[in-house]
Order: structure tokens, then sequence, then C-alpha cells
């Protein structure tokens, strides 16, 4: 495994970190807006952060990838600060950053697949598309919170 793919491989690594911290810090909002989704965040981010570092230690590439995992957890987590600022308890602005984010996750889990893919790696592509597959079910999710969110506010 190459430092570039390495280092995405990090960014998703980055995302689940900080999808699972985040859904600790402010549990009763992203309950709110996960549903049923919500009862398995922290068990499949921290699954995911595992099953990624696991496959970079097997390459040999765990130097690359833990800084690059810091270095972007900071990043989104100060990016999703700046957005939300002191309004975690309210839905709409929770809901309107885990868009930006879990969009954001879905590209970088894609971009995984897809190196997985063209380098042969199954359990790279597998591990990736399951990522994929888990993002896109929280956007699924969080469009129908959003619904619920913009009738709620217009009654």
């Amino acid at each position: 495994m190459n430092e570039k793919i390495t280092k995405k491989v990090g960014e998703a690594c980055a995302f689940a970190q900080v999808l699972e911290a985040t859904y600790q810090a402010n549990e009763a909002v992203m309950k709110e807006l996960l549903g049923k989704q919500a009862s398995d965040v922290v068990k499949t981010a921290s699954s995911q952060v595992t099953a990624l570092k696991s496959i970079c230690d097997e390459a040999g590439t765990t130097t690359i990838l833990l800084p690059k995992v810091e270095k972007t957890a900071d990043k989104i987590t100060r990016m999703g600060e700046m957005y939300v600022g002191d309004d975690w308890d309210d839905s709409a602005e929770v809901l309107e950053w885990m868009s930006f984010f879990v969009g954001g996750a879905i590209v970088h889990w894609q971009l995984i697949s897809g190196a997985g893919e063209t380098m042969g790696h199954t359990a790279l592509k597998r591990i990736a598309d399951a990522g994929v597959v888990y993002y896109v079910e929280l956007m699924d999710q969080l469009k129908d919170a959003a619904t619920k969110v913009g009738t709620d506010r217009a009654q």
C-alpha cells in the first residue's frame, strides 16, 4: 500500500473516530437525528478504526497512518465546532453539519474502495465497501430527519 492510499485510509479512520466522539459528546441530539442507526454508531465506528489500522499494520504503513488520522481528526473536529458552535442542542444545526460530515465520509470510503479494487486488496475493498454502505445509510437517515425537523419547525 503506497503513501497516498495510506493517507486516504487515515482520513477514513479519522471520520470514524470523529463520528464516535461526536456521538458520545452529543448523544441526545445524535439519537434524535440518527434514529435506529444511533444504537450502532459507537460499535461500528470503533470496528472501522480497528479494521483500517489492522490493514495498515499488515502493510507496514502505520507510521504514515497514525499522524494522518490525528491531523485529519483534529481538522474535522474543528470544522464541526466552527459550523455548529454552541448550538449542539439545535437539531437543525447539527443535522446540517452532519450532512457535510457524512457526505465527506462517503467520498473518502469510496476512494478507498476504488484503491482496494485496483490494488487487488480484497480485505481493503470489503471494508471500504461496507464503509460506503454504512455512511450512505446514515445519510439516508439524516435526509429523513431533515424532513421531520423541517416539518416540526414549520408547524
